[in-house]
């Protein structure tokens, strides 16, 4: 019967991970990583926008100082063309039919410019009558677009020259650099001169040789290859300033032979080849809200980050910056991988010191609840036995009852019924401690007194106001079943006839309150030290003591916070209790 109430062993359970940490954790993980790769990600997009915000402004800068610089070297050459004129008119006859083209060959390679044309009136057009160059012969001027016939009229009229564009100076006027109406797959310089000695306009000019070498080396262009070159850490992958109005088509580009005229080209400066369908609306929206615009864009099967942003210029332009975006993703990518290893790791850890501290635990709740059964089987064999005792009282009990009543002995009768009536209130006094296995200990105990001659006595309120767990009424059954087992062993080593323990017990300001007492012999001070400690005993005599009742005593109360004191004397050693309920 023991057997099936207490088994030999507690049945181990198999700690499991809880399916909902697991998703816990998951859930922790895909968040962290969804957080920190948008943020990181943005932090870094907005970096790269910084970087290239400061190279637009710094390109507009090269713009400004650029455009100076090349307005300079201009003019220079139309200065230069200027003295061409005059030398040029000096050696020729003032009537333009006696100049033949030969001598204008000649007379170019002497001066250094790679052609010369002499323009005439012809009813109301202005025309080239005379050059070096057998494609100027006959060109028509009327019909150019801009101020150049208007400037032509000027000259051969002996006016001063006055027209928003080029470079006026005295008897002359050039024209700013476009493409060749003559020779499309060229851009030139010209120089236009009359002071009223010719019938004619002399008009030396250069292709812009001169004034492309300089952009190469010092302009715009120098600028925007330094700040794409590959090796130039954190270098825009393509810089492209537009020329909204015809890269928008809102102006009509002048085309000739399959060329588009210099000054009506759709990029300015820079190069134009990671081209995106919205690169147009981009640029007509900075243009109307003045605000940049960007987007991301796959090209080829490489991401790159596109920025259009207003110039400020004094003539409408918008920098276009493609700035390539797989560095960026790459590192983050990178980052979020080593993240979700490190927080995987330590998931993993803290799973697994989950895992063993469950372990460590449960065996330890094992090795408890089996300290607990092997007091438990003691006690309850000893309550069996005493069972069967009282059994066996209970049969001479009833037969002395009927023996007197037989008799007619009322008076012995009376007495008897009072000595089985005290007995029965001690029982009772048990049961309504209302802990039953604090209730199976003090009765186990009191059998064991009998036994060992010992009066032990008792008085412990109900304790039903203590709401005390399964674990915790454990716990105190091994800490009362201690100090009883040391007192007892107390005053049986002492030479006193009569041999005394009590047991009171109470719950009082929410703490319960236990006092363990004996008349045995009193403990030294220097004993009363070391009561606690593992291991420590005084009882030599026999060799099945290991010193560890007190301390596990010990052990117990300081898990719950509890408190234990002890008051030695010749007269009486007290242990006194409390723990927190």
């Amino acid at each position: 019967m023991l057997r099936r109430l207490f088994p030999s062993r507690p049945e181990r359970r198999r700690w499991k991970p809880s399916l909902s940490m697991l998703l816990i954790s998951l859930i922790i993980v895909l968040l962290t990583n969804s957080v920190f790769y948008y943020y990181t990600k943005n932090r870094m997009t907005r970096e790269l926008e910084e970087r290239l915000q400061l190279i637009s402004d710094v390109l507009a800068v090269s713009i400004e100082h650029a455009r100076a610089g090349e307005k300079h070297v201009e003019d220079l050459i139309g200065l230069n063309l200027r003295s061409v004129s005059i030398a040029a008119q000096s050696q020729l006859p003032a009537d333009i039919e006696q100049v033949s083209n030969e001598e204008l060959q000649t007379l170019s390679r002497q001066l250094m410019v790679d052609h010369i044309t002499l323009m005439k009136r012809q009813g109301d057009d202005i025309v080239g009558y005379r050059s070096s160059d057998p494609k100027e012969i006959g060109m028509s001027t009327k019909d150019w677009r801009g101020d150049w016939f208007k400037a032509f009229n000027q000259l051969l009229d002996r006016k001063e020259t006055q027209v928003p564009s080029g470079q006026a100076l005295p008897n002359y006027w050039s024209g700013p650099i476009n493409t060749s109406m003559t020779n499309p797959s060229s851009v030139d310089k010209w120089g236009y001169y009359h002071d009223g000695s010719t019938n004619y306009i002399t008009d030396p000019f250069v292709h812009d040789t001169h004034l492309r070498s300089y952009q190469r080396d010092t302009g715009v262009d120098a600028f925007i290859r330094e700040m794409t070159r590959e090796d130039r850490l954190n270098a825009a992958s393509e810089i492209t300033v537009y020329n909204p109005p015809t890269f928008l088509k809102e102006q009509e580009q002048y085309r000739k032979d399959a060329f588009t005229w210099f000054s009506d080209r759709e990029i300015l400066f820079g190069s134009y080849t990671l081209k995106d369908s919205r690169d147009a609306s981009s640029v007509r929206e900075v243009m109307r809200t003045g605000q940049k615009q960007e987007f991301t864009t796959v090209l080829d099967g490489h991401t790159y980050l596109k920025m259009f942003i207003p110039l400020g210029l004094e003539y409408p332009a918008v920098i276009g910056l493609t700035a390539d975006y797989e560095p960026i993703l790459d590192w983050v990518r990178e980052q979020q991988t080593q993240l979700t290893l490190l927080i995987g790791s330590t998931i993993f850890i803290g799973l697994l010191t989950l895992f063993l501290s469950a372990r460590v635990m449960s065996r330890s709740r094992e090795r408890t609840a089996e300290s607990v059964q092997e007091v438990y089987t003691d006690k309850i064999d000893d309550l069996f036995r005493s069972m069967k005792e009282q059994q066996h009282d209970f049969n001479n009990h009833v037969a002395a009852l009927s023996a007197l009543v037989q008799l007619k002995q009322y008076e012995e009768l009376t007495r008897y019924t009072e000595q089985l009536t005290e007995e029965t209130h001690a029982l009772n006094d048990i049961i309504q401690i209302n802990v039953p296995a604090l209730c199976a200990i003090v009765q186990a105990k009191l059998i064991e007194s009998a036994q060992r001659k010992i009066r032990f006595t008792h008085d412990v309120e109900n304790l039903s106001g203590a709401n005390l767990g399964a674990l915790k009424a454990t716990d105190l059954v091994k800490v009362v079943s201690n100090l009883l087992d040391n007192a007892f062993d107390a005053v049986s080593a002492s030479p006193r006839s009569d041999k005394h323990v009590g047991l009171t017990g109470r719950l009082a300001d929410g703490r319960l309150q236990f006092v363990v007492a004996n008349n045995g012999e009193p403990i030294p001070g220097a004993v009363r030290e070391r009561l606690f400690e593992a291991g420590f005993t005084t009882k030599t005599e026999s060799g099945d003591h290991e010193g560890l009742g007190l301390s596990i005593v010990q052990s117990i109360l300081s898990r719950y916070k509890g408190q234990i004191e002890v008051h030695s004397s010749k007269a009486e050693t007290r242990f006194v209790l409390s723990i927190p309920v």
